[in-house]
């Protein structure tokens, strides 16, 4: 019998690792920010998943966060910014996909840099409360890689509209589109996931690389140019724009209707 060990704490305590071999989960733990992260927190949320993916007894890692999923980027933290870090560019949590299996246990807010956080797994389970969102394009905040994965996941008439509407997206309609992939009754997706997790790691792990392979490489087309577009072009787009928006939300947290709160795009 595997030995369980204490969560590892990443970014003092805002990302915890609970290792469980065959499966690692990882909990975004900020519920006051709807686990939104500053750049630091993105890149040590980077780490956490990078160290599960190396870990030779881990053969599936879950994701998910306490209370909501992940509302994206840290907007106190952007509001006065000299540099932009985009999650899908270099040393971020978006910029590949990983190894091994990831499941998404989805709750609350998946928006922004957290809605690519869920596009990032290969499996999303959600519950009634899950909202999708490309919130981060209503202030200027782009590079998380969500316009490059997209369209593979829900076809390029749902990506477009999602993309350019910057419209909320519930379970159901998540459901119906692909976006999500099963629903799990309320609080309970993380053992849903983990259930989900402990089953995958079961099959062969040469296998399940190969189907899992073979499958990236039939919907992504090239994934590298289009996240290299993203991630280019995220540094202008804030600097002209966005830290301007972000700072008039940090004011006025009300003001970004169906989506605003402090703390998070």
């Amino acid at each position: 019998m595997s030995v369980v060990h204490a969560p590892s704490s990443y970014a003092g305590g805002l990302i915890l690792a609970t290792r469980r071999p065959p499966v690692t989960t990882i909990v975004l733990n900020a519920p006051e920010t709807r686990n939104a992260l500053t750049s630091d927190g993105a890149r040590m949320l980077a780490k956490a998943l990078t160290d599960a993916d190396r870990d030779e007894e881990i053969r599936a890692i879950v994701l998910t966060g306490n209370g909501n999923f992940c509302g994206g980027a840290h907007l106190d933290a952007l509001a006065d910014a000299d540099s932009y870090f985009p999650w899908a560019g270099q040393g971020g949590p978006l910029e590949k996909r990983l190894s091994k299996p990831l499941i998404g246990a989805i709750e609350g807010y998946a928006t922004a840099e957290g809605f690519g956080l869920a596009l990032l797994c290969d499996i999303r389970i959600v519950d009634s409360t899950a909202v999708f969102g490309v919130f981060g394009r209503r202030l200027g905040l782009a590079g998380d890689g969500t316009a490059a994965r997209l369209p593979a996941i829900v076809g390029a008439a749902h990506a477009m509209d999602m993309l350019l509407s910057g419209c909320a997206m519930g379970c159901d309609r998540a459901l119906a589109i692909g976006l999500a992939t099963r629903k799990a009754a309320n609080t309970g997706t993380r053992a849903a996931a983990e259930k989900l997790a402990r089953e995958i790691a079961a099959f062969s792990p040469a296998a399940l690389a190969l189907d899992r392979a073979a499958a990236q490489a039939a919907i992504d087309g090239d994934p590298r140019r289009a996240l290299t577009m993203d991630v280019e072009a995220s540094t202008d787009v804030f600097f002209g724009e966005g830290r301007q928006a972000v700072r008039a939300l940090v004011a006025a947290p009300h003001a970004l209707r169906a989506g605003g709160q402090r703390g998070a795009a």
